[in-house]
């Protein structure tokens, strides 16, 4: 039996086999990347546009520093005044995308001032800055009793996906 070729059925189903096999590894999902870290260090300054009620009031302002670069902030601060407790959601907008995210705070209320510290997150973000995550990070703001003037800082780490 030599000199014979194989069986057509037989070059057909190598011929397949190979096609499957190199399809397989083309089409397999590339490995996920690993996230990309960032510093988080945004200062801004800000002031009071509108008070919602007695417990709710918004913010706005300018912020710069990483990740965004400069841009344009809006807050909104709930605050709870029997525990001297603030929740506030915030985005930052600016023209590569947005990002926001959500702080705790306790809150003091000086003759002249009044004072937020504590922790917040970016809960997410579009364009440019999509898919960013933070733990948590360090808030710190300072409000005129006026609401003309507060400044604010934002520092921790996020993460871009990869």
């Amino acid at each position: 039996m030599t000199g014979r070729r194989p069986a057509r059925g037989a070059a057909v189903a190598v011929a397949a086999l190979t096609l499957v096999s190199v399809g397989a590894g083309a089409a397999a999902p590339a490995s996920a990347a690993a996230p990309t870290p960032v510093g988080v260090h945004v200062t801004g300054r800000t002031s009071l546009v509108e008070v919602r009620s007695a417990t709710v009031l918004v913010d706005r302002g300018t912020v710069r520093g990483g990740p965004v670069g400069s841009g344009r902030i809006s807050l909104v601060y709930t605050l709870r005044p029997r525990e001297a407790i603030a929740t506030t959601t915030f985005t930052i907008v600016n023209r590569r995308g947005t990002i926001s995210g959500r702080m705790r705070s306790t809150y003091a209320v000086g003759r002249l001032s009044i004072t937020f510290t504590g922790a917040g997150r970016i809960t997410g973000g579009t364009g440019a800055y999509a898919g960013i995550r933070s733990g948590p990070l360090r808030f710190a703001a300072l409000h005129s009793i006026t609401g003309r003037r507060e400044v604010l800082e934002l520092t921790g780490r996020a993460t871009f996906p990869g």
